[in-house]
């Protein structure tokens, strides 16, 4: 195991009136994925997006490239069982009730943003705003919830970004919830120019899947602790 100590982050969605703050946590973390499927080591449970993007941000603003760090080497099969994994984490985005779930947001800048509600383990947080996936390009992160908060369409090279997004706005109705809920995920290898590969942020599959290539990062510690500002 090692040890995350993450910062006090806000974010804000002022086109829906909505703003969060999470508090300082520390948990530890498995520095490898765990195949989905089977069960939680005593005392542990599965990461945040959160979580993960607070790790990813941390080599970055270390001036590492988080995409060739080891702690994300299963999304890329870079290990002894060439296991490229797609993992899932403990967060999700939730069609609120009654919305018309292909019906999205227009930012000042024509960017378009779904309304979602958050949910962290089985608990829901309020509503965010979604940008638009499509494999676009990161430029900016909610680090509350770990999800992307803008995202562009930019080519390579797309220096100092490092991730890529897909969501889809239409998801099936979840078995177990019985909301329209998708799993906030991880991945690696998104390809365009020979030789480089990406991070990548998954909005796009239902929660609970247990795949051949599904995975998820064990960790120990407490949930961050969440509260809506306004």
């Amino acid at each position: 195991m090692q040890q995350l100590v993450t910062r006090p982050t806000s974010s804000a969605y002022p086109l829906i009136g909505t703003a969060y703050k999470s508090r300082a946590n520390t948990i530890d973390y498995s520095p490898g994925l765990t195949k989905a499927g089977k069960n939680y080591p005593s005392g542990q449970r599965m990461s945040t997006a959160a979580e993960e993007l607070a790790i990813q941000l941390g080599l970055e603003r270390a001036g590492k490239d988080s995409r060739r760090a080891d702690v994300f080497d299963d999304l890329f099969g870079r290990n002894h069982s060439n296991w490229r994994a797609s993992q899932w984490t403990d967060t999700d985005l939730r069609v609120p009730k009654g919305r018309d779930p292909d019906k999205y947001e227009t930012d000042g800048q024509g960017r378009k943003y779904w309304v979602r509600t958050a949910v962290v383990g089985d608990e829901e947080f309020g509503e965010v705003l979604v940008p638009e996936g499509y494999m676009r390009v990161v430029v900016e992160w909610d680090e509350v919830f770990g999800i992307p908060r803008v995202t562009e369409d930019i080519d390579f090279p797309h220096k100092p970004y490092t991730t890529h997004f897909w969501f889809n706005p239409t998801p099936f109705k979840d078995g177990r919830s019985v909301h329209q809920d998708i799993a906030v995920g991880r991945r690696g290898g998104w390809n365009r120019v020979a030789g480089e590969k990406c991070l990548g942020v998954d909005a796009d599959g239902g929660r609970w899947n247990t795949s051949l290539h599904a995975g998820f990062r064990p960790v120990r510690g407490l949930l961050p602790e969440i509260n809506q500002t306004n």
